[in-house]
């Protein structure tokens, strides 16, 4: 798996909603576009790329796996993983 469906797995999963809640959020017609996502089969387009970074609070190039790192609003840079943003380990999902 490459690193956006990995993140955007452990995202979901550390915020504690479901594929079929997400498929809803990015409006899709069904939840398998969405569970495709996470499978790496196929990617979103950027629209949805954009939505799914603003509800996860992360940067594009953090779900892309692009950076590693998050910015607060008072430009303190601190590496992320999902437990860091919400708090609990993911590694036991």
């Amino acid at each position: 798996m490459t690193t956006f469906p990995n993140r955007l797995k452990e995202l979901r999963k550390a915020k504690g909603v479901t594929q079929k809640q997400m498929a809803e959020l990015l409006d899709l017609k069904n939840d398998r576009t969405y569970r495709q996502y996470e499978a790496g089969e196929i990617d979103p387009p950027t629209s949805k790329t954009q939505i799914l970074a603003d509800y996860f609070n992360v940067s594009i190039d953090y779900l892309l796996g692009r950076v590693n790192y998050l910015m607060d609003s008072d430009g303190h840079v601190t590496v992320k993983t999902p437990s860091d943003i919400f708090g609990f380990n993911t590694n036991t999902l």
